[in-house]
């Protein structure tokens, strides 16, 4: 039978959780786990299961208008900043301590709750003192020491990475292309948002094949232009995601220069956290190449062992040499999480991978 949570894929201890929490619930939850394991999509169907008189029927006003974003009671909070301010916090306070309309529940849901390091004292006393009738989601990819008391005062929901099946149903029924939508599948890490940028990517395949070609070239080409181009490709790569921050900027300027102005300083806050973003957009694009490289390299091992067992001498050096590279793969993934400078990493790496 069809209802809100259907759609959700993937999670499926999290949805006979939230099935039976709609029909006795909390005053506070909290969501973590992973970017891109579906978490909004998860909260905004738990508030429409909560508003709903039949616990998320996913054909009622109720359901309907909280599943397009127009139901007066439910709000997702957003923040301008790389942090959450205080001001923010106590903004959603107030909306928290209106009255619902529809006589149900009023809700907010509050994303990337980790990032509220200055605001924690001030959102800790919302939830110690909640409004009758209201009930937060708030949403983590993973919550520091600091934030373990907030934790405490909610009804925690545990989420996983998607699998590449799992993405690749979402990706095809939105209307994705069968080819493209399983590469975007596979470079996606288990983020599926992630992947939906990438399923608009016309380049994806082609980086895919001149990582798979690496090894290849680095016998006529020099590691130091190899990284260039890339480098360069990578750049190509974050296009679409740059495209979506300028027009969020727009909107945000627009909505700065309405009535009740916001902060000066919002434009800047906002553009830290799109540079915070594509950041990690790129890091994840480098992690899908090493691993694109990384399958090649294996390939090769696997084949050179396979020419051992047929008595070809060669065979064991090869493997040797493919194992070699593998590892001095893993050594400039790791480095990834440490900000590496990208043109060095790469340069250093494919300098390694020419000599083994």
């Amino acid at each position: 039978m069809s209802d809100v949570f259907s759609p959700l894929v993937g999670q499926v201890g999290v949805v006979n959780a939230l099935r039976r929490y709609a029909e006795q619930p909390s005053h506070a939850y909290l969501f973590t786990g992973p970017p891109g394991a579906g978490k909004l999509e998860a909260a905004v169907a738990f508030a429409a299961a909560l508003e709903c008189p039949d616990n998320g029927c996913g054909t009622c006003d109720e359901c309907t208008r909280v599943l397009r974003g127009s139901h007066p009671d439910v709000t997702i909070v957003a923040r301008a900043g790389v942090q959450w301010s205080v001001d923010e916090i106590r903004e959603a306070e107030r909306v928290a301590r209106r009255r619902p309309l529809h006589q149900s529940h009023q809700i907010l849901i509050i994303p990337s709750i980790e990032l509220s390091t200055n605001a924690a004292p001030a959102l800790l006393k919302t939830l110690e003192e909640p409004p009758r009738r209201t009930i937060f989601i708030l949403l983590a990819d993973e919550l520091p020491e600091h934030l373990v008391t907030i934790e405490s005062r909610c009804v925690e929901v545990n989420f996983h990475s998607l699998s590449t099946e799992n993405i690749l149903l979402v990706l095809e029924r939105e209307g994705v292309p069968s080819v493209q939508a399983r590469t975007s599948a596979e470079a996606s890490a288990g983020n599926l948002d992630r992947a939906r940028l990438l399923a608009n990517d016309p380049q994806l395949a082609d980086r895919l094949a001149a990582w798979r070609r690496l090894p290849e070239m680095l016998t006529s080409n020099s590691p130091a232009a190899l990284a260039a181009s890339t480098l360069a490709a990578l750049e190509g790569a974050v296009e679409p995601l740059k495209a979506r921050h300028a027009e969020e900027l727009d909107q945000f300027k627009t909505e700065a220069e309405g009535p009740g102005r916001r902060r000066v300083g919002g434009v800047k806050d906002v553009e830290l956290r799109h540079q915070r973003e594509q950041r990690r957009f790129r890091t994840e694009e480098l992690r899908f190449g090493l691993s694109a490289l990384t399958r090649t390299y294996r390939e090769r091992m696997i084949a050179s062992l396979e020419g051992v067992a047929d008595g070809d001498a060669r065979g064991r050096t090869d493997a040797r040499s493919a194992i070699a590279c593998i590892e001095a793969i893993a050594t400039s993934a790791a480095a990834l999480s440490l900000n590496a400078n990208e043109s060095l990493l790469l340069t250093n790496l494919f300098t390694q991978l020419s000599r083994l």
